[in-house]
């Protein structure tokens, strides 16, 4: 599944606050695209994948343009989201025990532990493809993730989808990819999305908004 997907609320509801919103006609939005609502227009997709602005929640279903004026979207402020980890990393080189991307972001150590690479494409060995890698441990200022050794090395070029892993939780900071609907772990800045718990074994991870157009952080308002 693409994008954001109710997963549960911190309220204790069992179910979504789904809130059928006003959108201009025009506007094309994907299920799942997280958007903010713009008093005397409505719901707008957000400026820039940067992530710093607030939010009102993710869509529940997609709005193609010129097909309405209505968009039911999750509202609640204390809604969390799976979302599958299917966005691609890029190898700026490797090891038998290493997948280094330079620009990996946030430079924390030991960030990745726990977590899970799922191997894409590997130019020395084919067969490691869709291998699912536990992450052992992590090198913030290099990019360096690390783990038990596998049958080839990883080179620059090799490609990888990422997980991260329960010392990730309370991370919050990164952007999404062009078209919205992946985290983009090469790239932060961003304030809105928060992760809040994380599922290697199935490649999923969890986030909040931060900024919630109905939250209570000032930031938000």
């Amino acid at each position: 599944m693409a994008g954001f997907y109710w997963a549960k609320d911190l309220n204790g509801s069992k179910v979504p606050n789904i809130q059928p919103l006003p959108i201009p006609t025009a506007t094309a939005i994907e299920q799942g695209e997280i958007v903010l609502f713009t008093s005397g227009t409505g719901v707008a997709v957000l400026a820039d994948q940067d992530q710093d602005d607030p939010a009102i929640g993710a869509a529940i279903n997609a709005h193609a343009a010129n097909s309405g004026t209505e968009i039911k979207v999750s509202t609640s402020p204390t809604a969390v989201y799976g979302h599958k980890c299917d966005n691609i990393i890029t190898a700026t080189g490797g090891s038998t025990t290493t997948f280094v991307v330079a620009g990996l972001l946030p430079q924390t150590d030991n960030l990745w532990i726990g977590g899970r690479l799922e191997v894409v494409t590997c130019a020395a060995d084919s067969s490691l493809v869709g291998k699912k890698i536990s992450i052992t441990d992590s090198t913030g200022n290099t990019g360096t993730i690390t783990f038990g050794a596998q049958t080839a090395a990883f080179a620059a070029g090799d490609t990888a989808k990422l997980c991260p892993g329960p010392l990730a939780i309370g991370e919050h900071g990164w952007d999404l990819d062009a078209n919205s609907m992946n985290i983009d772990w090469d790239t932060n800045g961003g304030e809105q999305l928060l992760l809040v718990d994380a599922d290697p074994a199935n490649m999923t991870a969890y986030f909040m908004l931060r900024l919630h157009q109905f939250g209570n952080d000032g930031a938000a308002k």
